[in-house]
């Protein structure tokens, strides 16, 4: 019998993907049996009582207020990440003992350097879930060179502070075996993102009150739906849909981050107008109606991540049963699940000529490639019950 501390900067499944992860393994681990004490170290925003009532009654919250900052400038996001560390580093050090078992995430970044020291002076156990890989991830995001000294000083220090944690679980093939190189370690799990399905609601895009509005029923729609943040590509995408000729080809972006004020502008020109929709974000409540309003998700990652992150956007349209164009490095793990279930496409990064070849290629034969059902596939291999078990028993064993 464990007593684990859950340390995480998002667990509100409303909040975003991370938050919705982090709740569902933190409801997962208050019901496992090798579990004798689960409490929750995290900032909050709103109204605590009522994310607390979202998870089960035997949960301990030991919660913070949550620093808010700008997280599309460098600085800003920098400074606030320093302030909601120190958080965490207030609550961690009444709470952390030799007895516990920690579970924590790659976020915020000041987390995981403050772990690797706690662990010096205390050797409790400790279980990181990587989802972003520090500092290669900031090369195609474009704020470090890989061949910089500070580059290279960042790299032998999170080489380091990855290798201090106990085991490693990772979302993809391709991120596990660069966390083999970084560390030399063969702990490492690959357990994937997961969706509930059952709460995704298929539904035809038809019934979209969006496409309804833009008047596209009958039109061949792609949309990127989530963050559009550095490390998405989504340059490369407009770049592309400018070289596209199929008429049929209609764009829907929904989301913010970083590149969303380029996503809306570019909806805005006058040759876009009648291809190229923007509306923002939509609340949780309505991620079924997002998801369905389109007949092909586009999964985009920029050139250079291969390893580096597993678009969580991925499950949610294969929840939705819809066909995912993956724009990736063929050996990412959005790639290789597309190939190995035939459901959708893949084209490399960084090239829209290519990209626009292929999308007029989809248009013409109008999605006959697609043979198995996404949400079938999901059902089948990537069962969020399947998974959140893989994820208890490592921290059980």
């Amino acid at each position: 019998m464990k007593k684990v501390l859950v340390v995480s900067e998002f667990i509100d499944p409303d909040q975003n993907s991370t938050g919705y992860f982090w709740y569902k393994i933190i409801q997962k681990l208050a019901q496992s049996d090798g579990v004798e004490q689960l409490s929750v170290i995290a900032p909050y925003s709103g109204d605590r009582e009522e994310i607390q009532k979202k998870f089960c009654s035997n949960i301990g919250f030991l919660l913070f207020l949550h620093a808010s900052y700008d997280k599309n400038n460098l600085f800003k996001r920098l400074l606030g990440q320093l302030q909601q560390t120190f958080g965490f580093f207030k609550i961690l050090l009444k709470n952390l003992a030799k007895d516990k078992v920690v579970v924590s995430g790659t976020n915020p970044l000041f987390l995981l350097v403050l772990l690797a020291f706690l662990r010096v002076f205390i050797p409790f156990k400790w279980y990181l879930l990587v989802h972003d890989v520090f500092p290669e991830n900031l090369v195609p995001a474009g704020i470090l060179k890989k061949n910089s000294v500070l580059f290279k000083i960042m790299n032998f220090i999170f080489n380091r502070i990855y290798s201090r944690a106990d085991h490693l679980i990772v979302i993809g093939r391709d991120m596990k075996n660069l966390m083999r190189q970084k560390t030399g370690s063969d702990n490492i799990t690959v357990i994937p993102n997961w969706v509930d399905f059952t709460e995704i609601e298929v539904r035809e895009k038809q019934q979209s009150s969006i496409i309804s509005s833009l008047g596209w029923n009958e039109n061949i729609v792609f949309q990127f739906f989530g963050n559009m943040g550095r490390v998405q590509g989504i340059s490369n995408l407009l770049g592309a849909i400018n070289l596209i000729n199929n008429p049929s080809a209609k764009f829907l972006f929904i989301g913010g981050g970083n590149d969303a004020q380029l996503v809306k502008e570019f909806a805005e020109e006058e040759n876009n107008k009648n291809k190229v929709a923007y509306i923002g974000e939509l609340a949780a409540q309505q991620r079924s109606l997002g998801l369905s309003s389109c007949d092909i998700a586009i999964v985009t990652l920029a050139e250079g991540m291969l390893g580096l992150g597993v678009p969580s956007k991925a499950y949610f349209t294969m929840a939705a049963d819809r066909p995912i164009l993956a724009i990736m490095e063929e050996d990412a793990e959005v790639a290789n699940m597309v190939k190995e279930h035939n459901i959708g496409w893949i084209c490399e990064p960084n090239d829209p000529v290519r990209l626009a070849s292929l999308i007029d290629e989809i248009c013409k034969t109008k999605l006959n490639k697609v043979s198995n059902s996404p949400r079938q596939i999901l059902q089948d291999h990537y069962h969020q019950d399947k998974l959140l078990q893989s994820f208890a028993d490592i921290v059980e064993s």
